[in-house]
């Protein structure tokens, strides 16, 4: 019987002891992989959002060169006015004051998302216009945010479906599809066929394995245009700018400028976009000759690339 006893205690030690090997096993082997993949999915969105400042930022610094050399080509143009015929010019000081008028383009990006009602009640407090260049990330879940967008009468325009910068230049075929599907998208939903395009990172970004000129002569061939920005609220930095560097990035330099596009976003984190938006609307619209329009046909082309 003690004999009996003991075989039966020394099972039950060798029990617990392989359950116990087999769960510290299980642990070292699942936790490690968990982690990885965790790490991995983190590592993808910081990419991606890398990717996004890295091309912003070429972007505009090619656009200041590019205004620079344009401010030195014309450094030493004087127009000469003969005083004593003065009196004899024509009063053109009405159309000079419509062709002075500054026009300014609020743009946002990467929605719509949580934010985008928001956005809206402010854009319709202040009776402004504004345009959109959407994502495919609601597509699945609230059409009715694309909806919202074209029933209040603000310019929708693609900026990709899926806003993975490898997988969208990838290749020009990746690019196709992905532009359709959005654009198919946006028809379906809304009854409007997007004619405005944004490129992910911009026109200038150095991310895509494709020539970017062909991807623009695609577009051209779409009957679409392809619209970048010449100011940068610098929203989309993590951690995020205080709202008032935002307002005071948006509002700074229109004076200088015919025509601004601003950049903006449109997602569920930047929430410091709808805080500063009142007061960027209120600032423009406070400047002499200066309104806010949403793109449409005639806006000027403002693009990275020549």
């Amino acid at each position: 019987m003690d004999e009996s006893a003991k075989t039966l205690r020394r099972k039950r030690r060798v029990k617990r002891l392989k359950v116990m090997i087999i769960s510290t096993f299980f642990i070292l082997v699942t936790v490690p992989i968990a982690l990885c993949i965790w790490l991995g999915c983190r590592l993808h969105v910081t990419q991606n959002q890398l990717d996004e400042m890295t091309a912003q930022y070429e972007g505009q610094l090619k656009l200041t060169a590019q205004l620079q050399s344009e401010i030195d080509a014309y450094a030493d143009y004087v127009p000469v006015i003969d005083e004593t015929k003065q009196d004899d010019l024509p009063d053109t000081s009405a159309d000079s004051k419509d062709m002075h008028m500054h026009k300014v383009y609020l743009t946002f990006d990467d929605g719509p998302s949580a934010n985008t009602a928001k956005i809206l009640d402010i854009l319709d407090e202040y009776g402004v216009k504004a345009t959109f260049f959407v994502t495919g990330e609601e597509a699945d879940t609230n059409p009715e945010r694309y909806q919202d967008i074209v029933n209040r009468g603000h310019s929708i325009g693609i900026h990709s479906y899926s806003h993975v910068y490898r997988d969208i230049y990838r290749s020009k075929e990746d690019f196709v599809r992905d532009y359709q599907k959005l654009r198919d998208y946006i028809e379906e939903t809304t009854g409007m066929a997007p004619t405005i395009y944004r490129f992910p990172g911009g026109s200038s970004n150095t991310v895509s394995k494709t020539d970017m000129d062909e991807l623009c002569e695609y577009l051209q061939s779409q009957g679409v245009t392809y619209y970048d920005w010449n100011v940068s609220s610098g929203d989309a930095t993590n951690p995020a700018l205080p709202t008032k560097m935002i307002v005071n990035n948006c509002v700074s330099s229109i004076g200088n400028r015919d025509t601004t596009i601003i950049l903006l976003h449109d997602s569920g984190s930047k929430t410091s976009t709808v805080e500063a938006l009142p007061e960027i609307i209120e600032q423009i619209l406070a400047m002499d000759d200066t309104q806010i329009l949403p793109i449409g046909e005639g806006t000027e082309v403002i693009q990275h690339r020549s």
